[in-house]
């Protein structure tokens, strides 16, 4: 009997049950807390749970790990008459028995948020059970296991209970690093209600430190009893030939015998413990909690006590509901599919997700260390300030410090404010558009808020070895010296945002290659575009830089009008570079040499007064000529209804987007994202662009928008990228993040209808149930397959709420005034006359309501009345967006309550 993988929402919060979810063997769930734990959990229970690269509860895993590894957590019960059984299936017997055999399926799979709980039935026992794993919403690094067991029969039932959760209690680095030797350093303590590891050291051969860190699994039934008996080691659980899913002291229901050789110090550990015999009568229930983390307390058991009972568990489960509810209701749409609701609403949590988890740590995202990544930090606030502008302003602040004197910065945010680490893996390198993403995101702060006194705040910049964008070492730096860059006289430097921010876009600017781009150093916003750090130009960046220089001039003018400043101040050496700005400059790499050798040994100190009507007619300058050096050079016509711009140049100085010799086409769709988005593309070549990406871009077997054509021979000289099979990650596949910033950019410049169909698409490739084989979500990328791949944390999480609110439903800030401009399609109203969404402004909460009671497609209506808690502010707006003021706001919208705004969409006048 074939079973199908399914899911489907049973309430407005998110909440889906999946059926056959054990058919997908690299399916996982996130689990985790603010507190730091972060887990995975699988149909099977598999997964793995840390705190960090080098504290890990479980042993660690990635995506293959998931089905071939027998160390999960598990439940067993044990009867005379029939044996042994794990209530999650997971048992040699019942996996074998759940491939082979022709049955009907056993099990099922409920989740929320943010809790992931599963069905399962042993008809020869007639047991249901269920295992729900989620983390508490406090500061404890602890997974919650609840176990219900229920006899469904007609006869009473007697089963012997037993607990089993493998500890691996060291760095993940021990999986291949001295695995026996760190065994050696664990010791283990049997306490009343659980197994407690600690390592001795922590083992780094780099030096090795002391360890205060230790793991442990507690348990006891819903009453507070504890186990009656433990089994510390894996040798002594699993017996003689035994394995982790067929233990011998569960399959004989035994109790080893422990001679003189016998000891639990310095062996691998599990968190295995049993219970009481148990006799259910019919109907009847019992109750298991099982509590397993990371604690640097030197007892746990006072904090067990949260947790013992399922009185105490429950309301441990409503507040980590009531938590992430909470989360995700900071932003709510509501349209006309619940589905579409739901999808988003999990969609929703993503970036918070990512704030967590960074890029690594779970099952498909096997790279790193921990951290966030520079750009995905920028990136994901994009809605995390959406949902609660003013509580990121300090993190904007901090975050700042990351910046280096060449304009690039360190790539890793570590945990707490303005702590950074230069690189994931410790080589030196650049990406070359780490500079865009901090001013493009300050500016939705600052259009949100009207916050632009956040420019004019100082902060230090980033020093280590890493000199000349990773091109030259300081050999005068020591660690002993500090992140800190210092003057020539050993103070510590302090510039404005401002400063900043028109230091890393100018530096990047002036850095141009032989055809007039900037150029790539090791890699754009695609990492696998590493083999181009010499000849190498990127197009789509070039785009964005040119926007970015001339939102800083928008932003000097601001402050020339609003503070009525006639220069701004900067450190002296930047004189120089912004003599790479002068009209006849065409010599912008002899400018940036002659800046490099200036600040080598450090900077003066000394402030520069520049006046702003000349700085901001520089910049401008810069940034229109970068644009119009894309919009005419690169731009490659294929007819008149078709054509696209040049993407970039490989380390050969050769064009890699085209038609060639070979009769091939090559192009992708991050040239064709920011020439949009930036201005760069002109109306006619927009529509071209539109025709060109439907035409060429779309799988034939998925019909989504693939990231790129096939690009030959551009390996060596290009990327590692191109090693990777096609239709595969950024070679082919429908990268999520890329596919959203075009229909964003689509959004942006008024095409309306045909962003929308691309966010459509991204959704039915995500919820294509038969092929993607995800949860609810929005994946990294959609696979040639039809696969959702590497779920959960991915830049396009952040970028599909930010289109959602400041695009579709065309509500964002203008200089703190509220922006309202729908960009709503007519298939948006098909079973309903009003969508509404709920959100955060001035720090109120607000319901904004649009009626399109006609259902008028977009281009077809305008604003008509609009009213504030049932007050009329306008009768007639006449117009396709409105303004609000924020004083008019603040005397109409109320604290402590949910501020509703009615707005009539009415047939456009012409």
């Amino acid at each position: 009997m074939e079973h199908e993988f399914n899911w489907e929402f049973i309430d407005k919060n998110g909440t889906f049950i999946c059926e056959n979810a054990s058919e997908v063997n690299q399916l996982y769930f996130p689990i985790c807390n603010e507190a730091g734990m972060k887990a995975s959990v699988t149909p099977f229970l598999n997964g793995d749970a840390k705190k960090n690269q080098n504290e890990f509860l479980y042993l660690p895993v990635s995506v293959e790990d998931l089905h071939n590894n027998r160390s999960a957590r598990n439940f067993w019960v044990y009867t005379k008459e029939q044996g042994a059984f794990s209530v999650a299936g997971n048992s040699a017997k019942q996996r074998a028995e759940h491939c082979f055999k022709e049955e009907e399926k056993r099990d099922k799979v409920e989740c929320g948020l943010l809790y992931h709980s599963l069905y399962y039935t042993i008809p020869e026992l007639k047991l249901n059970c269920s295992f729900t794993t989620f983390c508490p919403a406090n500061d404890d690094v602890v997974e919650i296991n609840r176990v219900i067991l229920e006899n469904y029969g007609s006869e009473i039932l007697e089963f012997v209970p037993t607990a089993a959760f493998p500890i691996f209690g060291r760095s993940a680095d021990n999986l291949r690093d001295h695995r026996h030797a760190t065994s050696l350093m664990q010791r283990v303590t049997m306490e009343k209600n659980g197994i407690v590891v600690k390592p001795t050291i922590h083992h780094d051969e780099r030096g090795h430190e002391p360890n205060d860190t230790s793991y442990f699994v507690y348990g006891s039934d819903e009453n507070g009893q504890a186990p009656v008996e433990m089994f510390p080691t894996v040798e002594e659980f699993i017996g003689k030939g035994g394995t982790l899913d067929w233990p011998e002291t569960v399959v004989k229901n035994s109790i080893p015998k422990h001679d003189f050789t016998y000891r639990k110090d310095g062996m691998e550990c599990i968190g295995a413990m049993r219970f009481a015999q148990v006799r259910l009568a019919p109907g009847e229930k019992i109750e298991y909690i099982i509590c397993a983390g990371i604690t640097e307390k030197e007892n746990f058991n006072k904090e067990f006590e949260k947790y013992n009972s399922k009185e105490k568990v429950e309301v441990a489960w409503k507040k980590n509901e009531e938590y992430w509810n909470g989360e995700a209701d900071k932003i709510k749409f509501q349209g006309n599919s619940d589905k579409f609701d739901g999808w988003l609403r999990w969609v929703g949590i993503q970036p918070v997700l990512r704030k967590i988890y960074g890029c690594s740590f779970l099952p498909y995202h096997d790279y790193g260390r921990g951290g966030r990544g520079w750009r995905d930090l920028w990136q994901d606030y994009l809605t995390l300030l959406l949902q609660n502008p003013m509580s990121v302003r300090s993190a904007f602040v901090h975050n700042m410090k990351g910046v280096r004197l060449d304009g690039s910065n360190a790539t890793i945010i570590l945990e707490g404010n303005g702590n950074f680490q230069a690189d994931r893996n410790k080589i030196s390198r650049v990406w070359m558009d780490h500079g865009v993403w901090p001013l493009f995101t300050l500016l939705l702060y600052i259009n949100q808020t009207g916050d632009i006194s956040i420019l004019d705040e100082e902060v230090t910049y980033w020093k280590d070895a890493q000199i000349e964008r990773a091109k030259n070492i300081d050999i005068n730096w020591k660690k002993e010296d500090g992140n800190n860059q210092k003057t020539k006289n050993d103070i510590c430097y302090v510039g404005t945002i401002l400063e900043h921010l028109i230091l890393e876009n100018l530096i990047c600017s002036l850095n141009i290659g032989e055809h007039g781009n900037i150029k790539l150093e090791d890699g754009d916003w695609n990492d696998q575009l590493d083999m181009a750090s010499d000849k190498g130009e990127t197009i789509p960046f070039t785009d964005f830089y040119g926007k970015n220089m001339c939102d800083i001039a928008d932003l000097l003018e601001i402050q020339m009008e609003k503070e009525e400043r006639k220069t701004i101040s900067v450190f002296e050496e930047m004189e120089i570079l912004l003599d790479g700005l002068t009209e006849e400059s065409q010599k912008e790499m002899e400018v940036l040499k002659k800046y490099y050798e200036r600040i080598r040994y450090g900077i003066s100190g000394e402030k520069k007064e520049i006046p702003i009507l000349q700085l901001e007619a520089m910049l401008r300058r810069k940034g229109k000529q970068l644009l119009q050096q894309v919009r005419e050079n690169e731009w490659i016509e294929l007819s008149s209804k078709e054509g696209f711009f040049n993407g970039y140049y490989n380390n050969d100085g050769k064009r890699v987007d085209g038609i060639f010799t070979d009769g091939k086409l090559r192009f992708g769709l991050t040239a064709q994202t920011f020439s949009v988005m930036s201005g760069a593309a002109t109306d006619e070549q927009i529509q071209k662009i539109i025709h060109a990406v439907n035409n060429y871009l779309p799988d034939e077997n998925t019909g989504g928008i693939r990231l790129t054509l096939p690009l030959g021979d551009n390996t060596w000289n290009f990327g590692r990228g191109f090693a990777l099979i096609y239709g595969e990650k950024e070679n082919g596949g429908m990268f999520s993040h890329m596919t959203t910033m075009y229909a964003y950019a689509l959004y942006s410049r008024g095409y309306a209808k045909e962003g929308y169909k691309v966010l459509k698409s991204i959704y039915e490739l995500s919820t294509n149930t038969k092929l993607a084989q995800i949860y609810p979500g929005v994946p990294e990328y959609i696979s040639s397959r039809g696969r959702g791949m590497y779920s959960y944390v991915t830049g396009a999480g952040s970028w599909t709420i930010f289109l959602m609110l400041t695009q579709v439903y065309g509500i964002r800030g203008k200089l703190g005034d509220l922006l309202i401009e729908p960009k709503l399609v007519k298939e948006q109203y098909d079973t309903r006359e009003v969508l509404t969404v709920d959100m955060l402004f001035m720090e109120k909460e607000v319901s904004i309501y649009f009626y399109n009671r006609k259902r008028l497609d977009y281009g077809k209506y305008q604003l008509g009345e609009l009213s504030i808690n049932g007050e009329v502010w306008k009768k007639q707006i006449n117009s396709t967006s409105v303004v609000l003021h924020q004083s008019e706001l603040e005397e109409k919208l109320v604290t402590g309550r949910k501020n509703k705004i009615c707005i009539e969409l009415e047939e456009r006048k012409r």
